[in-house]
């Protein structure tokens, strides 16, 4: 059984960042929690197992197939027994790719494709390796699985280079464990805990009959970002999402919708309540004056279309805001013209506007990573470079305006 104390499976693979995983475990030990690490073959070259050891006041675990200790039961049965979260630091890229395709050949993948508790990766790799096309498809599915990815940081990497892929810093890694402990367990407070963040995600359907409809290729991985980000800030978060095939993380309250009248209604049922409102739905600009009750036939004469528009959503909570209320809003422009897109701020009432490029497809709707430029009304522009979706998720919620502190990446005047 689980005890009063967080228990922490602590996964560590064959990367050069495996050092960094000592001292993750001194720091999880000072909190409070029971570590037990589990390591792969190839984390032997980097990782050493005696002073993991001595860190843990455990044996590090490698062997699928030894028994648990006095129980008879198979080693990652009884290991997961006793765990309240999974947490794999580093994550190389052979392991990303062995998860994402179920692959269970060693202790740890085994743990994983067993778990039924949070999974936490913390990529650590070179840049190159982290934003392949094959590294990119691989994060996407596990995130679509409900894995969460603490994104990888940009600065000095293993070879020398510098670029993203450098494993996040311990207290990233602390405070997205800490979001992720089950209810009642010691939790630390975050730069926005007691705000209430409210999250607009996914697509809006509009039915033209009972089997068609007007949508758009939305996936919600950018909502699930910034519901993510949100909660490892310490956040409270509500989540309104269009339909999509992912999973949301505990704690958060959800309201799933369909049309963008559905979803017009439950915003403003909720924005008087919030402290942020993030508007990162793709709402549908256009609906049928009539849907009809039955599917149409083919008749050979074609189909004419009767279209109205769906009211501005953004705009019209913007109107309705309290004092001290925060609103973020998303742009997908084909092209990225930057007065244009200050006026489009500017007008909708927005502190930012976080503006991307959806033709360039490794950037566009269904991908792991964004980049995009945020916007202020008062002229204030920052380009964010292609990253992580979970990157650009905490980036946004490091721009805002109440912030406490400065932020690492305010927004700045260009000259």
């Amino acid at each position: 059984m689980k005890g009063s104390s967080p228990s922490l499976l602590l996964g560590v693979t064959g990367s050069i960042a495996a050092y960094k995983s000592l001292d993750l475990i001194r720091r999880l030990r000072e909190e409070g929690m029971m570590v037990r690490v589990v390591a792969t073959a190839n984390a032997r070259h980097f990782f050493p197992f005696l002073s993991a050891e001595v860190f843990s006041d455990h044996k590090v675990e490698t062997d699928l197939f030894s028994e648990g200790e006095g129980t008879g039961r198979i080693r990652h049965l009884a290991l997961l027994d006793s765990a309240d979260i999974l947490l794999i630091a580093p994550a190389s890229a052979n392991f990303i790719a062995r998860l994402s395709l179920g692959l269970a050949d060693d202790l740890l993948s085994t743990l994983a494709l067993s778990a039924r508790i949070p999974i936490l990766v913390a990529p650590a790799m070179e840049e190159a390796m982290y934003l392949h096309p094959a590294t990119e498809e691989h994060r996407g599915r596990l995130v679509r699985r409900g894995v969460v990815e603490i994104a990888p940081e940009e600065g000095a990497l293993a070879s020398g280079r510098s670029g993203q892929g450098r494993m996040a810093s311990l207290d990233r890694i602390l405070e997205a464990v800490r979001r992720h402990l089950p209810s009642g367990q010691t939790r630390s407070q975050g730069p926005l805990s007691g705000r209430h963040v409210l999250v607009s995600s996914g697509p809006t359907y509009e039915p033209l009959d009972p089997v068609r409809f007007i949508g758009n290729r939305s996936s919600g991985l950018m909502g699930l970002a910034l519901v993510r980000a949100a909660r490892e800030l310490g956040a409270r978060v509500t989540l309104v999402t269009g339909p999509t095939a992912l999973s949301s993380p505990p704690d958060v309250e959800v309201h799933a919708v369909e049309t963008a009248l559905e979803m017009k209604e439950r915003l403003e049922n909720l924005f008087p309540a919030c402290d942020i409102l993030v508007m990162a739905a793709a709402v549908s600009d256009y609906r049928p004056t009539s849907a009809m009750t039955e599917k149409r036939k083919k008749n050979g004469r074609g189909w004419s279309l009767d279209l109205q528009e769906n009211p501005d959503i953004l705009k019209g909570l913007a109107a309705r805001r309290r004092p001290g209320q925060c609103l973020v809003g998303f742009a997908a422009e084909s092209s990225l013209d930057r007065e244009k897109l200050l006026e489009k701020c500017r007008a909708k009432g927005v502190d930012l506007l976080v503006a991307n490029d959806i033709s360039n497809p490794l950037t566009g709707f269904g991908s792991s990573e964004n980049e995009a430029l945020l916007l202020r009304p008062d002229g204030g522009c920052l380009p964010v470079s292609r990253r992580s979706k979970d990157a650009l998720a905490r980036m946004i919620f490091e721009n805002l305006p109440f912030r406490p502190s400065p932020p690492n990446n305010a927004v700045t005047e260009e000259a």
